[in-house]
C-alpha cells in the first residue's frame, strides 16, 4: 500500500503523516519503527521510506524518491451515469484501480437515482474517499479526481473537448470500438460516455451524437457498471498501457 503526502510537507529529509494514515499504518498495517513504507506526493514523485516514529503520528524519513512508473501514458476520464450507490462505487473503485484518470458523474433523464444539492456534495465526498483508498491500495501515482456531479448536457461538452471522445451507445449509428480507436491513435487524452441502468433517452442520444462519435462494445449488453470498464480497458490495451504478457 501506498501512502500519499504533500511534496511541501517534507521537512530536513523526514515527513509526518496524517492521524487517519498514521492509525491504519500502526493498527492495521502493524508497521514498526525501521520498516520501510511507500509514500507519494500525488502529482508522480514516488518515495521509499523508513519508519521514525509510531504513534498518533508516523514519521518516515525519506530514503530515496523516483518518478512513477505505475501511471498510463494516457488520460482516461469517464463520464458515467449515476447509479444505484454499490454499483456506483465499485465502478469508481475498479476504473481507479485500472487507470482512469478522472471520473465525472452525471444525472440523465432515466437516471433512478436523483441528488438535490446537499446529497451531491455528500456524494461527491464518499465517492472520492473510495477514489482514494483505490489509488492506495493499487499503488497509484497521481490522486484521481470524482468531479462534482453534473448534467448530462455538461458531461457531454467536458467530453467533446478530449483528443478521442467515445460514447457509448448499444443502439443506432454505432461504430466498431477497435476502429475507432485504431483512428485515435496517438491521442493522450480520451473521454468516454456511459449511460445509467436506463440508459439514455433517444433526445439524449441524439445530442451526444452530434459531437461524439458513438461505438459499441460488442454484440452483448453490459451493466452500466461494466460497459465503462471495458471501454476503460480497451483504450489502456490499445494504447499499449496493459502488461499481459507474450
Amino acid at each position: 500500500m501506498r501512502f500519499f503526502i504533500e511534496r511541501g510537507e517534507i521537512a530536513d529529509g523526514a515527513v509526518t503523516l496524517s492521524a487517519e494514515d498514521s492509525a491504519h499504518i500502526g493498527r492495521v498495517l502493524r508497521r514498526r519503527v525501521g520498516d520501510s513504507l511507500s509514500l507519494c506526493d500525488g502529482q508522480g514523485m514516488d518515495y521509499e521510506g523508513v519508519i521514525l516514529a509510531t504513534g498518533p503520528a508516523v514519521t518516515v524519513r525519506i530514503t530515496g524518491q523516483a518518478p512513477s512508473a505505475t501511471e498510463p501514458t494516457v488520460d482516461v476520464t469517464l463520464y458515467a451515469g449515476l447509479s444505484k450507490g454499490e454499483r456506483f462505487e465499485f465502478l469508481v473503485q475498479k476504473a481507479v484501480e485500472l487507470g482512469a484518470r478522472r471520473i465525472v458523474p452525471f444525472t440523465s433523464r432515466y437516471c433512478v437515482v436523483k441528488v438535490d444539492e446537499r446529497d451531491r456534495q455528500k456524494k461527491q465526498a464518499r465517492l472520492q474517499k473510495i477514489a482514494v483508498e483505490a489509488c492506495k491500495q493499487s499503488l497509484r501515482s497521481r490522486l484521481v479526481e470524482v468531479a462534482p456531479v453534473c448534467t448530462f448536457q455538461q458531461a457531454v461538452e467536458q467530453a467533446g473537448q478530449a483528443q478521442c471522445p467515445l460514447f457509448l451507445y448499444e443502439k443506432e449509428n454505432r461504430q466498431s470500438l477497435s476502429a475507432l480507436l485504431r483512428q485515435g491513435r496517438g491521442s493522450q487524452t480520451y473521454a468516454v460516455v456511459t449511460g445509467p441502468e436506463g440508459g439514455f433517452s433517444p433526445e439524449e442520444a441524439a445530442y451526444a451524437m452530434e459531437t461524439i462519435p458513438s461505438v459499441s462494445v460488442g454484440p452483448r449488453i453490459l451493466r452500466c457498471e461494466t460497459a465503462p470498464l471495458a471501454a476503460l480497458c480497451a483504450i489502456l490495451y490499445e494504447t499499449s498501457n496493459f502488461d499481459i504478457g507474450e
